[in-house]
């Protein structure tokens, strides 16, 4: 199963991106975000201010059940 992201950056900065995924917004390095997912897509992210890309979803995390 995949997941749908929405990439921009933060505002105010060079170097941080503002990623919302269903699970929510995350701040996440630039650097580390073209290390996964390539330089094309940083350089349309330059371009745009924004990108969507794609990529397989995590499994859900469950909370441990605290029945005695």
């Amino acid at each position: 199963m995949t997941e749908i992201l929405n990439v921009r950056w933060k505002p105010g900065t060079l170097d941080t991106l503002l990623v919302t995924s269903p699970a929510g917004t995350l701040e996440w390095s630039a650097l580390i975000f073209e290390r996964i997912f390539g330089r094309a897509v940083m350089d349309a992210l330059y371009l745009r201010g924004r990108v969507t890309v794609t990529r397989e979803a995590l499994p859900q995390q469950h909370a441990p059940s605290t029945a005695a």
